[in-house]
């Protein structure tokens, strides 16, 4: 057999096996509802799996379908739950408990529920602060922690007054179906959300139109108002906060060609500040924590989904 036969022969075998892991079948999620109290029931996303219990938490606006092409990845080493915070998704509204404490209880009613002794907490954006108040409340019932652009101090944002550009809201087209709401998304944040995710974080007609989202927007600012300083010294667990690295204005706002010149204006200069607030935060985070790792990936905000595999060999690399 010549050698360009051999190097095609194997050619073929590489490409059929990438093949074969892009193709796979990832496991589908049992829906769970845990009872917090009377008034406040949790949505939980059971994918199954073996081994050490992981529960990943969503970002500020999203539910734990957000993780829907994500999370199932790693049932072949860990068993995997996502939770849809209070006042999100398909979880209960209630009128209170929107501060970073109760959220924290929250985490451990479900843990709890679930009959699961520790957990590793996987959180995104602002999940971050309530990865930090568990684990520093309870110590003895978190494994491990990775934050997924997460680890930031928020007060730092709430206490500067420079203005944030406004985000585009959707107009008559975009709101026409769920896939042009998907492609508004995608323009919004740069990245595509899983259909079921858009389900559950949007209201629809009969007819598949847009109407409105779930969480009114009090909700998602009463947490935002509840922000408190992170305290990294006192978590006893491994802990590891990978940052999206911005590079640009156009990558740290993905809907910077949507918007007009006075907010693009806004964009321009708020970016700045936010690259120094990134790095003060990630300083501060490598500096105060016992057992901390800081992972810089190049993309957007969703990193765990516009860099899908270099997220997934971070998290596994960690999780020897």
């Amino acid at each position: 057999m010549n050698g360009t036969k051999i190097i095609v022969i194997l050619a073929t075998i590489v490409l059929s096996f990438s093949c074969d892991k892009k193709n796979e079948k990832l496991p589908s999620h049992e829906i769970k509802f845990i009872k917090i109290s009377n008034e406040v029931s949790l949505e939980v996303l059971d994918w199954g799996g073996n081994g050490a219990p992981i529960l990943f938490l969503s970002g500020l606006g999203n539910s734990a379908h957000v993780f829907d092409d994500f999370a199932p990845k790693f049932t072949d080493k860990f068993h995997v739950y996502a939770l849809t915070r209070r006042g999100f998704g398909a979880s209960s509204q209630p009128k209170n408990g929107y501060d970073i404490k109760t959220l924290s209880q929250d985490i451990i009613s479900v843990i709890d529920q679930l009959h699961l002794k520790k957990v590793i907490l996987v959180g995104h954006s602002i999940a971050g602060e309530e990865m930090t108040k568990t684990g520093n409340d309870y110590p003895d019932r978190i494994e491990k922690i990775i934050y997924l652009d997460a680890a930031y101090d928020r007060t730092l944002l709430a206490n500067q007054f420079t203005p944030m550009p406004e985000d585009p809201t959707p107009n008559a087209t975009d709101s026409t179906s769920i896939q042009t709401m998907k492609k508004f998304w995608k323009e919004l944040r740069g990245v595509s959300f899983p259909n079921e995710e858009l389900q559950q974080i949007m209201t629809f007609s009969k007819e598949g139109k847009y109407l409105k989202d779930v969480t009114p927007v009090a909700i998602a600012g009463s947490i935002f108002k509840n922000v408190i300083k992170p305290e990294y010294s006192t978590i006893k667990c491994p802990s590891l906060a990978i940052y999206a690295k911005y590079d640009s204005v156009k990558v740290a706002f993905a809907f910077y060609e949507m918007l007009d010149s006075v907010n693009k204006n806004k964009a321009n200069q708020f970016f700045p500040i936010w690259i120094e607030i990134s790095t003060e935060s990630s300083g501060r985070f490598l500096k105060e924590s016992k057992n901390g790792i800081v992972k810089r990936i190049k993309g957007y905000h969703y990193i765990f989904i516009s860099n899908s595999d270099e997220t997934e060999k971070s998290m596994r690399d960690f999780l020897k």
